[in-house]
């Protein structure tokens, strides 16, 4: 009779710890799905904004060889586009120019600082910019002729 009641009770403690593993293993399942989901999620939230400062690049360099954008405006954003998208060294060493470029140029004036200059200064910077512009001239048209068709290396679209 103690053997059966220590027999029952030690069922009901197996039947116990049987269904608490289950529920246990049900919500790590229910996490990991979770998870799985939220993680394509962010992938393809991060596809998408690569493939906008792909797109991105590719029209601001089309404009720039249509000779719609001045080159140091073309050099200022195609920068900052490439930098975001974390290029291995190898791949980003072929557009140098416009770091080197960007250096000459960031400290120019724009938008309402720009607009507080004084007619002499900004006609100084204007100049001061256009010789940099002239300089880099054939290097940079070279370098958006390339982004024109710039393909990402690292994102599964082209």
């Amino acid at each position: 009779m103690l053997t059966t009641v220590l027999l029952i009770i030690a069922l009901l403690i197996i039947a116990g710890l049987a269904t608490y593993a289950w529920i246990l293993v049900r919500r790590v399942r229910t996490i990991q799905a979770e998870q799985a989901r939220k993680q394509a999620q962010q992938q393809a939230k991060d596809e998408a904004q690569r493939d906008y400062i792909v797109n991105s690049l590719r029209i601001i360099s089309g404009n720039v060889v249509d000779e719609d954008l001045n080159l140091s405006e073309a050099t200022i954003r195609c920068k900052v586009l490439l930098d975001a998208l974390l290029l291995p060294e190898s791949e980003r060493q072929r557009y140098q120019i416009l770091d080197d470029v960007f250096e000459q140029v960031q400290h120019f004036d724009t938008h309402s600082a720009r607009k507080s200059l004084s007619r002499e200064e900004r006609r100084q910077q204007d100049q001061d910019r256009e010789l940099i512009e002239s300089r880099h001239q054939e290097a940079l048209m070279a370098c958006f002729r390339d982004l024109r068709t710039f393909s990402d290396p690292l994102g599964q679209k082209g």
